[in-house]
C-alpha cells in the first residue's frame, strides 16, 4: 500500500468511528455491508443501494427515537 491508499483508509475509519460514536454501533454493520457489496465484481445493484438507504433511514429513526 502506498501513502495515498493508507490515507484513504484512515479517512474512512475515522468517519466510521465518528458515526458510531454519534449514532451507535449499528452504523458499523451498515457500512461494513455496503463495503462488502461494493467489493463484488458486479457491484451493488440499484435495489441494493435503495435497501441500504432505507436501512440507514430506519437506523437513524430508531436512534433518534431512543
Amino acid at each position: 500500500m502506498n501513502a495515498a491508499e493508507l490515507s484513504a483508509i484512515l479517512g474512512v475509519v475515522t468517519t466510521v468511528a465518528g458515526l458510531a460514536e454519534k449514532y451507535g454501533p449499528e452504523v458499523y454493520e451498515t457500512v461494513k455491508s455496503a463495503l462488502e457489496q461494493s467489493r463484488s465484481s458486479t457491484g451493488p445493484t440499484v435495489d441494493d443501494l435503495k435497501a441500504l438507504f432505507a436501512k440507514c433511514q430506519a437506523d437513524n429513526a430508531a436512534i433518534q427515537a431512543s
